[in-house]
């Protein structure tokens, strides 16, 4: 899985701190990566929580140490996984059992 990061600010937090957050394309659609759960026993790292970057005001950028750009603040409650209107979260649930991720659109 290759990971790229997203430069945003995020709402409420640290104002006027920008961020690299790891950005991942699944299911053909681009997401924030709010955590990371230890690697597996393969070794590879399994995200936890995801925000779908796909709906959101972004724009990719070249010739930067980051692919894409959010052009609006980001709820921190968002990434860690919170419920918002208009973001869609997404988080893996028993991860061992081979299950796929649970998402779930806010409203």
């Amino acid at each position: 899985m290759e990971v790229f990061k997203t430069y945003l600010f995020f709402e409420g937090h640290d104002e006027g701190s920008p961020y690299l957050i790891d950005t991942i394309s699944l299911e053909g659609q681009w997401r924030l990566v709010g955590s990371w759960l230890a690697p597996n026993t393969k070794g590879a790292r399994v995200p936890e929580k995801l925000v779908r970057l796909t709906g959101l005001q972004f724009q990719e950028v070249q010739g930067q140490p980051f692919r894409f750009l959010l052009n609006n603040v980001l709820p921190k409650s968002v990434l860690d996984g919170g419920a918002q209107d208009g973001y869609v979260v997404a988080t893996y649930q028993a991860l061992a059992g081979g299950l796929e991720p649970d998402m779930k659109k806010r409203h």
